[in-house]
């Protein structure tokens, strides 16, 4: 599994790669190599939904950059050129492929083993947060942060991590990254985890440290992903029997609701639309939805930006914050269907199997439900889906649904 570790380790810490091999960039490069080490060495069990994930990774790129070469796009001839973008954009499907790696070692091996994989470096990053925050923030260490870009499109980097590095006067303060995407899968599995039987006693620390995180980074989207996270996991746990969903979910919601934990999670959440940031989705909603009906059924296909030429980043101007939204524009009905439907079905094969699956098996199952719809209600209004740590995040809580499938189906086969 060390090609698998090398991809899940590089796309965990690194939002913009630094080195490209052949105009590749390496995070390319790195899935190809966990494909091909894993291959030779795979179990030979049935992957549960493995042909859908193909299909998506690599068949709905395809189609949609056929689709994409039959209409012209107000980009045409402007930096980026609609070629690049278009790769672009079928490359973050292709990170999906890390799934089958990371299902056939979750279906073969032990759960502490295979989920600690990706688990750890996940764990890593929320440190590493706080380390640059109190670095940062409070003691005023320069970590050689360096803005990109100024205006709408303001982003900052550190290092190879992009994303929003607030100045250390600016309140409130932030350090995030769009890797960030990760919390949303690492607390839904540190919550199962924590529901098993005898679990370690380290773990709920763990999963502190992990939902602490989301102070330093105010992500409203994040932290209501994570709270949905919560709210799926305490209303499945009855069949697992443990107080630890109910009891996370009052405690989140109070420090939510009655300490400026993240101030614009609870504007949000409490009815405020008038921030800068919500306005900007307000504009982009009816143009994104008057572009699809132009082609409501495949869609304008991949890299395509809008007709009014609005843009969300000069740098990526056919990305859009509401994710939804943008399907609908770009992959039109059958594509929202194709992107959506493997999700969802994953979950409600899950459900199907809790009741045939033991109290452990069961815990991993409302895991892997809970972290699908935790990244679906944060990918509403956020780009984090598609994309290569979104996929990542995707990979994982489909690996869970799909061991309950596996297991599910072990408890009823004959003897």
């Amino acid at each position: 599994m060390l090609g698998t570790y090398l991809f899940v380790a590089w796309t965990t810490f690194v939002t913009v790669d630094p080195i490209s091999i052949g105009g590749l960039p390496l995070k390319i490069v790195l899935l190809l190599l966990a494909l091909a080490m894993w291959w030779p060495h795979r179990s030979g069990k049935p992957i549960p939904f493995a042909l859908s994930v193909v299909a998506v990774a690599v068949a709905a790129p395809i189609v949609w950059w056929l689709v994409a070469t039959l209409y012209l796009h107000p980009y045409d001839g402007l930096t980026p050129s609609p070629t690049r973008m278009r790769m672009e954009h079928a490359s973050h499907f292709l990170y999906l492929l890390i799934y089958l790696p990371l299902a056939d070692t979750l279906l073969r091996s032990d759960f502490r083993r295979a989920i600690k994989l990706w688990l750890v470096p996940a764990c890593l990053l929320c440190a590493l947060t706080w380390a640059f925050y109190l670095l940062y923030r409070h003691l005023g260490v320069d970590l050689g942060v360096t803005l990109t870009t100024t205006g709408k499109d303001a982003q900052a980097r550190v290092g190879p991590l992009l994303g929003v590095v607030t100045p250390p006067e600016v309140s409130p303060g932030r350090i995030f990254f769009a890797n960030h995407i990760l919390i949303i899968p690492t607390v839904a599995v540190l919550l199962g985890w924590l529901m098993r039987a005898s679990p370690p006693r380290w773990l709920p620390g763990i999963l502190l440290l992990v939902l602490s995180t989301l102070y330093p980074i105010h992500s409203r989207g994040l932290t209501i992903g994570v709270l949905a996270v919560l709210t799926i996991t305490a209303a499945l746990s009855l069949p697992v029997r443990s107080p630890w969903p109910v009891a996370l979910l009052g405690i989140c919601v109070a420090a939510l609701l009655l300490t400026p934990f993240d101030a614009r999670a609870t504007e949000f959440l409490t009815g405020d639309r008038s921030d800068a940031s919500s306005q900007d989705r307000v504009v982009q909603a009816p143009q994104l939805l008057e572009a699809f009906q132009q082609h409501p059924v495949l869609g304008s296909g991949l890299g395509a930006t809008l007709p009014s030429g609005f843009y969300r980043s000069s740098a990526d101007p056919y990305q859009f914050e509401l994710s939804y939204h943008q399907i609908l524009f770009q992959n039109g009905l059958v594509g929202l269907l194709v992107i959506l439907g493997l999700p969802l079905v994953a979950s409600i094969r899950a459900l199907l199997a809790v009741k045939r699956l033991s109290r452990d098996e069961r815990a991993l199952a409302v895991a892997g439900v809970a972290g699908i719809g935790g990244l679906l209600v944060a990918g509403a209004s956020n780009p984090f889906l598609i994309s290569s740590y979104g996929m990542l995040a995707l990979a994982v809580t489909l690996a869970l649904c799909a061991r309950a499938a596996h297991m599910s189906t072990r408890q009823l086969a004959p003897a």
